[in-house]
């Protein structure tokens, strides 16, 4: 499995280990089953006197690789560990996150247990990575603060298995464990894994800087000003007159098709909030679903908005309110099961809201069903609809991780908001690149908490959604904008620090500059991620850019709140702020 790429440097390998060290066991030839456009399925068969390993697996079209392991005794026997080992190649694998630890540099070593609401990992860099999910669990979609299943029994194995990190010169081998197993002859034990080569596609900079989004919840109505300033793209929130229900968008329909219709003419794309994890109270089939008992609506200590109390009485479980028209018509959100019957009707309701409401795509906040949802979402979009698009986005308290617990949704989505609760002022390079940028993935994002980091989100291609409120500031990227326009940055070719071989770095491992170029200029974008001033020079490289060396001059353009407008020449230093950096053209 992906060696070609050389991320790994042998084959993922099932390991089974006894009191005297690794079972040898015998490999039969592998046996390749049905394939079918987009699949295709094959198994290997390991076996001696003693025991028989057999793993069959799933590939489909998007990179995705399930496996479902069968280890079976023939007789009575003791194994030490039953172990899932991928040995990485280290000088491909420079980042890690999951299984309790953020996005970061690979880990020397590192050891963990299961505990909060982990189960998978991934390992790679922006060029070739690969993501693993243990399964077996009753539930194993994104695992958010509303959805802790207990841990896939067999490999968790009354708390023996766990999982390891160990590297070499050459090898970083990641490992999920079992521990101990007595087997009795005849008995068997499953073990499921789940794979996703990464990235899942093309990064797309001209996308990122043209489709830039209006997001103001209760106002999704941009200004003509607005327009002016590139907006493409606005998402109607929940709790607002075009879409005033959670989760329900079909009872204002006539105006919401008004306003779709109105706002296309403007040249505006128009996407809606609409997932499944809450629903409200103004749900026309409530009594249907209440029928059900906890199949679609969960089970709960009830409470909350007097209608409920005096409706549903009990077994239900509150989260969110939004008073409209004062508490005549108030949305009164309730928690749903997670996987039911439901999950039809909302895939059936998002094609009628393509075809009938003519909208562009979803906006999905914090959802918690799984990629084959994606999958059954992007069919009937793109059957009614071609061209809608899918943003997503995640608060790191609610998902612990979301670039790690959303992986498998990555092939399908356009562009991610992972911002809410996040610390940009304090988040390492790595952990900006691999959980925020969505770059590894092939995927970019925006910024959110407390209007973000500019400098170093610029680093990385994103700035905050216009105009969102939060944390007390009024996010306001549009000094930005009128940057790239003027520079053209949709026409221009991103080099991050990131990358083998970039154009321009800087004299400072610790300030990254990111280059935006062009035939006859450059946009380089600069990030301290210093405690300290401190004082750095660009390194451009000419001959790579196919231009002449010369001492020219850099050009700071005026950015409110951003920097002020000044003229270096390319030879002298650049005094750098911590948490802070600069936006520089230089023209050829």
């Amino acid at each position: 499995m992906m060696q070609g790429n050389k991320l790994l440097r042998q084959p993922v390998q099932w390991r089974l280990l006894t009191s005297d060290g690794i079972m040898l066991l015998n490999a039969q030839a592998v046996k390749w089953g049905s394939s079918s456009a987009g699949t295709v399925d094959w198994e290997t068969t390991a076996i001696n006197d003693k025991i028989s390993l057999t793993v069959k697996y799933h590939m489909e079209f998007d990179g995705h690789i399930s496996s479902h392991a069968t280890v079976k005794a023939t007789g009575d026997i003791t194994l030490q560990d039953i172990r899932l080992e991928i040995p990485f190649n280290r000088e491909q694998t420079a980042y890690f996150m999951g299984m309790g630890l953020p996005g970061e540099e690979l880990p020397v070593s590192y050891n963990w247990k299961w505990k909060g609401p982990q189960d998978s990992y991934w390992a790679g860099n922006d060029q070739v990575g690969l993501h693993c999910e243990f399964q077996g669990a009753a539930y194993t979609g994104p695992l958010l603060n509303l959805y802790h299943p207990a841990p896939p029994p067999a490999w968790y194995n009354n708390n023996n298995g766990g999982f390891s990190v160990c590297t070499n010169d050459h090898t970083a081998t990641a490992a999920g464990y079992t521990g101990m197993y007595r087997l009795a002859k005849g008995q068997q034990l499953e073990l499921d894994a789940a794979f996703l080569l990464t990235p899942v596609k093309k990064t797309d900079p001209a996308a990122q800087f043209t489709n830039r989004y209006y997001h103001n919840g209760s106002q999704p109505a941009p200004s003509p000003a607005d327009l002016q300033a590139g907006i493409k793209i606005t998402n109607v929130h929940h709790a607002n007159a075009v879409n005033p229900y959670i989760n329900y968008p079909f009872i204002a329909t006539d105006t919401m098709r008004q306003f779709v219709d109105y706002w296309h003419r403007q040249g505006l794309k128009v996407k809606i909030y609409y997932t499944v994890r809450e629903l409200s109270n103004q749900v026309a089939e409530m009594w249907a679903l209440r029928s059900l008992g906890d199949e679609v609506l969960a089970d709960g200590p009830g409470g909350g908005y007097p209608w409920l109390r005096e409706h549903l009485v009990d077994h239900y479980n509150v989260q969110w309110f939004t008073s409209i028209d004062g508490y005549e018509q108030a949305d009164a959100a309730i928690l749903t099961s997670g996987k039911s019957r439901w999950y039809n009707y909302y895939i059936e309701g998002l094609q009628w809201l393509v075809r009938n409401e003519n909208i562009d795509g979803l906006y999905l906040d914090d959802v918690s069903y799984g990629r084959e949802m994606l999958q059954r979402m992007r069919c009937v979009m793109d059957e009614v609809k071609p061209g809608c698009l899918l943003d997503l986005h995640s608060n790191t308290g609610f998902s612990k991780g979301p670039a790690n617990q959303y992986a498998e949704f990555f092939p399908y989505i356009d562009k991610i908001w992972f911002g809410e609760s996040f610390d940009y002022n304090h988040m390492s390079p790595a952990n900006w690149l691999v959980e925020v940028s969505g770059i590894p993935f092939g995927l970019m994002g925006d910024m959110l908490h407390a209007g973000g980091n500019p400098w170093r989100g610029m680093v990385y291609g994103m700035t905050v959604r216009y105009p969102w409120f939060t944390e007390g500031v009024n996010c306001d990227p549009r000094g930005i904008w009128k940057v790239w326009d003027s520079f053209g940055i949709a026409h221009a070719r991103m080099h991050g620090y990131w990358e083998a071989g970039t154009p321009v770095t800087t004299t400072d491992p610790l300030v990254k500059a990111t280059a935006y170029v062009k035939d006859d200029r450059l946009l380089i974008a600069v990030a301290s991620w210093k405690e300290v001033p401190c004082q750095v020079k660009l390194q451009v490289n000419w001959q790579q850019l196919g231009w002449q060396p010369a001492n020219r001059e850099m050009k700071f353009p005026r950015i409110a709140n951003f920097q002020e407008q000044r003229q270096l020449s390319v030879s002298d230093s650049i005094n750098v702020y911590p948490q802070k950096g600069f936006l520089i053209i230089i023209h050829k």
